[in-house]
């Protein structure tokens, strides 16, 4: 991603890791963490996020006219191992999509119904680059976070503090709640893809701090609305969350429509990114490897829709397998390829 159509502007980049690292996270954040932690759970999602901030600056100082791209160029294993990852994962986030929409929006119809018009909008958006998917992202940031923050706000009128509060300590507890949190932030990982290619400027501390202070917003507004009971014997809290807020005098008393609709957005910016990072990791490795990547991963899961949507179940089984394994190769495997690449490049100033 060397050429103009493949530069980015510093607000695109921030509003591009925030959007695709709380849109993927954030629905799964309560039931995660207090399975793992249901006495001090926001103990954990705190650590997590001081976690989260030092892996943040690390990315931020090792890819400054780095981009992933080249890296990938020296390593064409490297590069079929990320296509093949973020195929698993944009999978993932597919089928989640088809389920929010058939269980809340569409019930009864056919996975086929929203798979065609996502994968078309998925190949449209990511068809024109980095720069125009960049814009997009910048002018759908709003429009996704924005009902977050409403429903959240609403929330407030509804919350037990004592739900919230800390019952007693465990450090085990609290370093499982807090890996858990850890490893639903792996979206992060895709910042080594883009961070590279910001045209004069930085990932900024106030986009994390933001993406902080959401998933801390969340993880309290579920835990103080439904309680630390409920949320362990409920599939989707957050969603169960919206469905409980409404706006005084009886007005918009079905928000979570609106909130679902708003969300799947914002997951579906996650779906697509998985895809356009994986099809340019083969693009610019190989010479004639892109179109075949593209028929693959686009048509690919496109075909394979009805059989993916009865996967969800599996998916939901493993789901800790998962994010851990996401965890293990997703956000550490680019740090050991940046710091070998450093580690060269001092080699060769020395010797």
């Amino acid at each position: 991603m060397e050429n103009k159509h493949q530069v980015i502007t510093e607000r695109q980049g921030n509003r591009i890791f925030i959007l695709e690292t709380f849109s993927a996270s954030a629905l799964f954040l309560p039931q995660v963490v207090l399975g793992k932690n249901a006495e001090s759970g926001i103990l954990s999602v705190a650590g997590a996020c001081f976690l989260a901030g030092i892996y943040f600056l690390i990315t931020e100082k090792m890819t400054r006219g780095i981009s992933m791209e080249q890296m990938l160029k020296g390593h064409p294993l490297a590069a079929v191992f990320y296509y093949m990852h973020f195929w698993i994962n944009g999978v993932f986030f597919y089928i989640y999509i088809l389920f929010m929409v058939s269980r809340y929006l569409l019930p009864g119809r056919k996975p086929w119904f929203a798979g065609v018009p996502l994968m078309i909008l998925a190949w449209m958006i990511n068809r024109s680059g980095l720069r125009g998917r960049g814009r997009v992202m910048e002018g759908i940031f709003w429009f996704v976070l924005l009902p977050v923050i409403f429903v959240l706000l609403l929330s407030l009128t509804d919350l037990s503090l004592g739900e919230l509060s800390v019952t007693t300590f465990s450090w085990n507890h609290f370093v499982n709640g807090m890996i858990g949190a850890v490893a639903l932030l792996h979206p992060m990982e895709l910042a080594w893809f883009y961070r590279g290619n910001i045209n004069q400027g930085n990932m900024r501390v106030s986009s994390f701090l933001g993406l902080g202070i959401l998933l801390m917003g969340i993880f309290c507004a579920v835990t103080g609305s439904l309680g630390r009971k409920m949320i362990l014997y409920d599939e989707n809290p957050v969603m169960s969350m919206a469905q409980g807020a409404a706006m005084p005098g009886g007005l918009m008393a079905r928000l979570d429509i609106f909130l679902i609709a708003f969300w799947i957005v914002g997951v579906f910016c996650v779906f697509s990114g998985y895809l356009f990072y994986g099809n340019e990791s083969i693009r610019n490795t190989f010479q004639n490897g892109g179109k075949i990547a593209a028929w693959l991963s686009y048509g690919g899961i496109l075909f394979m829709t009805d059989f993916l949507f009865d996967l969800y179940p599996l998916f939901q089984k493993y789901f800790l397998w998962f994010i851990y394994g996401n965890l293990i190769i997703g956000m550490i495997f680019p740090l050991v390829l940046f710091l070998s690449r450093r580690r060269r490049k001092k080699n060769e100033i020395y010797s």
